[in-house]
């Protein structure tokens, strides 16, 4: 039996060795325009790998040809990089990234034509009217004495408190309906957009060949993942996190008969 045992030990052993040698190290280092970008992940999609890149953009990961890379960071465009022959020979790798840019939902302004002199002329004229008149002897007049003191500071609240009224008027209250309604609307739009987000991120032969899901039960697959923050991790840009617990969270997912 002890015979058995060793002989599995350094078969076993002999296998993740040869699996091992197969992988060459690479050092890249990852840009933005002239700028280094750090803190960026690099995760080879083929064995599960990953690095980051430190304060000068640099990173180091164990490839083979035909792996991979994903790179991501939360100020920029993922991108994918398939190592070739070339990066192995090289054992060097200069990657470029794309500053994310942030498309803003579109505001319709009604009754405007897009011509400006001719939407001006349309603009209605200012009808209020006030009753002040100064003359030249009103500026040298002196102020009265200000009762709280040179010193003492300004009422904060009548000028922070959205309730407090002063003289006659108020701030406005803030419309805090609308503002649970636009954060709650942003939350939602997050969580629809995450399957075919992460999808395209992974690939759908990373679900279907290594997690063993179904490509129609994908969706299900990642819902059942929810109560992991899997959400939250992807969009604070925590890929390694994210695909630990996809690899983790299958097992369960396949022992249960769907």
């Amino acid at each position: 039996m002890k015979k058995q045992l060793t002989f599995l030990f350094l078969f076993f052993t002999i296998v993740a060795f040869a699996q091992e040698r197969n992988y060459t190290s690479i050092i890249g280092k990852i840009y933005s325009g002239n700028k280094i970008v750090t803190d960026a992940h690099i995760i080879n999609l083929n064995n599960k790998l990953g690095s980051v890149s430190n304060d000068y953009g640099e990173f180091e990961i164990n490839v083979k040809e035909n792996d991979t890379l994903l790179i991501s960071s939360i100020q920029y465009e993922k991108r994918k990089i398939r190592i070739t022959k070339i990066h192995i020979k090289k054992r060097k790798l200069v990657i470029h990234l794309i500053p994310l840019v942030t498309v803003l939902d579109e505001v319709f302004i009604e009754q405007l034509s897009g011509n400006l002199l001719s939407d001006l002329s349309k603009a209605p004229k200012d009808t209020i009217r006030h009753n002040f008149t100064f003359t030249a002897s009103d500026l040298s007049k002196k102020l009265p004495v200000d009762q709280s003191g040179i010193l003492s500071p300004p009422d904060a609240e009548a000028f922070t408190n959205p309730i407090y009224i002063s003289g006659g008027g108020g701030a406005t209250i803030p419309d805090f309906y609308m503002i649970a309604k636009r954060k709650l609307k942003k939350v939602l739009t997050k969580k629809k957009q995450f399957p075919k987000k992460i999808v395209g991120d992974l690939g759908v032969s990373f679900f279907t060949q290594q997690l063993k899901i179904p490509k129609e039960k994908i969706n299900n697959f990642l819902q059942y993942c929810e109560y992991k923050n899997i959400i939250e991790k992807y969009y604070k840009n925590d890929l390694l996190a994210v695909i630990q617990i996809l690899i983790d969270e299958s097992k369960a997912y396949n022992a249960i008969k769907n």
